[in-house]
């Protein structure tokens, strides 16, 4: 963790916590960015440009070494939410939260390791390679290392209100599929089970999915609870599976983000790749930006787009052709063939949540 502090002489007046992480984009592509936990400000000094001034402060201290700056913001009515608005935050990835009143299944608990949170770090090498198989296709997670679980439990936020398991399908010696679950009553007083990481293969003809959801459900039932609960990204290869299983959605949240400096993070991208920077030549106009010029090469395109699609582009976010065609993002001049070249370097990848990484 680290953090911008305002002061007013000596007295702490506001505070912009910011977590560091290393952060998938998909196709194997990755950059630092700062996850902002919280932000406060003095009740008597609101209003008057200190959370602003913080949130500016972020490009002289962090940048270039970290690109960008990603917020978790649910009500999109709230004064929060309007305040990361207008310092040029928008949302990059729609979360829902489902919920299900626990029922007793039979059958289908063959197979089912169970680790307490004690026994986690025995089996973090096998946990560490089931994610990345099964991750491998999408974005939109920090990424996992070797004693990630063990380091949850031990520095989570939240750990005194958790109790922890994993849920586990083994086969031959390796997991195929597994739930990492917190037991608690937190903030509604509803005793439930939180999944906080749901990582299984998504074809339903493996059966692990839905050996793990009765996995959960028995375990939820030994333990007299009430609901299980799951938060997942609206592009997750599991959300028509929950909902078919008959998972009720309660709310909808936003990840919110916004690259700390687009250009330069667009340079850096092309930056040594020779085939892009001496063939090609990108000039990009935006509303904020104004105009840029990127590469060096003669075969050359003008380029008309919105800040906020500008960001999206390059955090692999939107698909370009499609932005074209709906006249989003403008080609003033130059080769439409080259819009292909960009795209091939900025992918449309689909991003997962996992509630593990954002409370």
């Amino acid at each position: 963790m680290t953090s911008v502090l305002a002061f007013d002489d000596e007295k702490l007046i506001g505070v912009l916590p910011l977590e560091k992480r290393l952060f998938s984009l998909g196709s194997d592509r990755s950059l630092n960015i700062l996850w902002v936990s919280a932000a406060h400000v003095e009740p008597e000094y609101r209003s008057q440009g200190v959370g602003t001034a913080m949130n500016h402060k972020i490009q002289e201290y962090f940048f270039p070494d970290f690109k960008a700056v990603f917020v978790y913001r649910g009500d999109e009515t709230s004064k929060a939410y309007r305040w990361y608005n207008k310092l040029g935050y928008h949302e990059i990835l729609s979360v829902l939260s489902f919920k299900k009143d626990v029922i007793r299944l039979d059958g289908a608990s063959d197979n089912v390791l169970l680790s307490n949170e004690t026994e986690i770090s025995r089996w973090e090498d096998k946990l560490f390679s089931c994610f990345n198989r099964n991750t491998v296709a999408f974005g939109g997670f920090p990424l996992r290392h070797r004693r990630f679980w063990s380091d949850k439990i031990n520095a989570h936020y939240y750990k005194e209100f958790y109790t922890y398991s994993i849920l586990a399908i083994t086969s031959q010696d390796r997991i195929s599929g597994y739930a990492f679950l917190g037991k608690t009553t937190m903030k509604d007083g509803i005793p439930r089970i939180d999944i906080l990481e749901f990582v299984a293969p998504d074809e339903s003809v493996t059966g692990i999915r839905d050996r793990l959801y009765n996995a959960i459900m028995n375990f939820a039932c030994q333990r007299g609870l009430k609901e299980v609960r799951i938060q997942l990204s609206t592009q997750d290869p599991h959300l028509q599976w929950i909902k078919s299983m008959g998972f009720v959605n309660r709310r909808r949240f936003n990840v919110m983000g916004r690259l700390i400096d687009p250009i330069s993070y667009f340079r850096e991208c092309l930056s040594g790749k020779v085939d892009l920077e001496e063939e090609y030549q990108f000039i990009i106009q935006t509303p904020a930006l104004g105009e840029h010029t990127i590469g060096k090469g003669k075969n050359s395109t003008k380029l008309f787009v919105h800040d906020n699609l500008l960001n999206d582009i390059l955090l692999c976010r939107s698909n370009i052709s499609n932005a074209v065609e709906e006249g989003r993002f403008v080609i003033i001049d130059g080769d439409k063939n080259n819009i292909k070249v960009l795209e091939s370097h900025f992918p449309l990848n689909k991003w997962q949540y996992f509630h593990i990484d954002y409370i």
